[in-house]
């Protein structure tokens, strides 16, 4: 699918992964909303370097936790043709004062309830509006595989649900040309990764990947990008980790 002319939404689009997957998207012509909460200056950051190198981008500030700004911003952005669910909250940078019930509750509101309230939107305009190829792209991680520390824990089980929710967007979509997949990435180099850990714990992160290194934040864009080009790929897992976890 060509993307010129399209648009896309990039949840959590201010910094790491969610900032290359937008840049790369735009350069591949499709006009980019950058999505953030807290984070407007990272956020017009990111649409400024895009519109710089010729693209089409703005921002849009919502928490994609709330079910009526959410209404609210995916009726301003009509068409969408492209959703990457890509917004979390943070396992490394949780308050210390933060009790087990709140964050867990907190990481579901974001990272599931978001992403299902974000996907319920984009999946009622693309059926009103009886448009064709569009995409929901759901960011996950290959901690939805492999046993949580207890302190990751709720992160782990919210990304494990990303699964479910691409699944049952990409069987009531199908009819209608929606697609849903997931892409799960391993470790990735991206300029928060030394913030959430020392030099030895990223040394001891790599030493479990048998490439032995982590990913860039391209790498993964290069997936989302297949998949969104791709209109016969639906209810699939791109497993993108350097060898830490088979996929079935």
């Amino acid at each position: 699918m060509p993307l010129s002319g399209k648009r896309a939404i990039v949840t959590g689009g201010s910094q790491g992964i969610g900032r290359v997957i937008a840049i790369q998207l735009a350069k591949q012509g499709a006009e980019v909303i950058v999505n953030c909460a807290h984070n407007p200056k990272n956020a017009q950051a990111v649409v400024d370097e895009i519109i710089q190198n010729g693209g089409k981008a703005s921002v849009k500030i919502c928490d994609i936790s709330d079910e009526s700004k959410v209404k609210q911003l995916f009726d301003s952005l009509k068409p969408l043709h492209i959703l990457v669910n890509n917004a979390r909250l943070d396992p490394y940078f949780r308050k210390p004062e933060t009790s087990d019930g709140d964050w867990f509750s907190q990481v579901m509101d974001v990272n599931v309830k978001g992403a299902y309230l974000c996907s319920l939107a984009f999946f009622d305009q693309a059926k009103q509006l009886k448009l064709k190829d569009t995409r929901i792209v759901n960011i996950a991680s290959v901690r939805s595989f492999t046993p949580a520390e207890m302190t990751m824990i709720a992160y782990n089980v919210s990304k494990l649900a990303m699964h479910g929710l691409t699944r049952a967007f990409a069987h009531n979509g199908a009819s209608f040309g929606l697609t849903a997949n997931t892409v799960c990435p391993g470790m990735v180099m991206t300029e928060n990764l030394t913030r959430r850990l020392t030099l030895e714990q990223a040394k001891n992160e790599e030493a479990k990947i048998p490439l032995g290194r982590p990913a860039t934040s391209e790498e993964i864009a290069d997936a989302v990008l297949f998949v969104v080009k791709n209109g016969y790929v639906t209810g699939e897992t791109i497993n993108i980790n350097g060898g830490m976890y088979y996929g079935p």
